[in-house]
Order: C-alpha cells, then structure tokens, then sequence
C-alpha cells in the first residue's frame, strides 16, 4: 500500500515537472513599454515592441547591437548573431534584461520582424 502511494506520489510530481517545463518553452512574457524596464527586471524575461533606430555590427565577434524605440523610450538589444535588419524596420524582441554600463539592455532570444 505504502509502495504504491509512493509510486503514484512521484508519478504525479515528474508529470507536473515535464508539464512546467513544456509550458515554459511555449509561453511569451507580457509586452512591456520600454520606459517600464527598470532594475527591478533585471534577469527577467520581457517582450519588447519598436522601431530600429541604429545597429551596429561587429563582424569579426558576430555580434550586434541594435537600439529600438517606442512611444516610451529607447534601449539597446544585444545579439549573438548577424541579423538582416535596417532602420525603421519594426521588430519584437523577447529577451533577458541586462545591465551594462550602468544603463539596461536587453539580451535577445528571439527578434521577429513586423512586417
């Protein structure tokens, strides 16, 4: 009886485990005004909407940096790799928020262009 209560115990524990796992894959934080990022978010997931207003490309690292605004506000996305963007192209960013120079970025996951 004792064994059997165990087994369905931890069969039930691994099953919600597995579950939170999967979700957390799927699901997209809330979309945050860029002015509402502030150190209280650091190393927090957030989702971004804007307008490119500068990139600049460091080729021989593949790493880029592009700044987006919004009606709010202005922050720079970092990126492990070279994108093909231009100015005033609209994008999402889903990201991990940074400090860096005593100023916030965003370290992007995922950049997915508005068309």
């Amino acid at each position: 009886m004792k064994t059997n209560l165990l087994k369905i115990s931890l069969s039930i524990s691994l099953m919600g485990i597995l579950l939170l796992l999967f979700l957390s894959n799927f699901l997209e934080p809330k979309l945050t005004d860029i002015e509402q990022i502030n150190n209280k978010l650091l190393n927090k997931k957030t989702q971004v909407q804007g307008t490119i207003s500068d990139i600049k490309t460091y080729t021989n690292s593949s790493f880029q940096v592009i700044s987006i605004k919004d009606s709010t506000g202005e922050i720079d996305i970092t990126t492990n790799k070279i994108l093909n963007l231009t100015k005033n192209q609209n994008i999402t960013v889903i990201g991990t928020i940074k400090e860096y120079n005593q100023g916030l970025q965003i370290q992007a996951d995922k950049i997915i262009s508005q068309k």
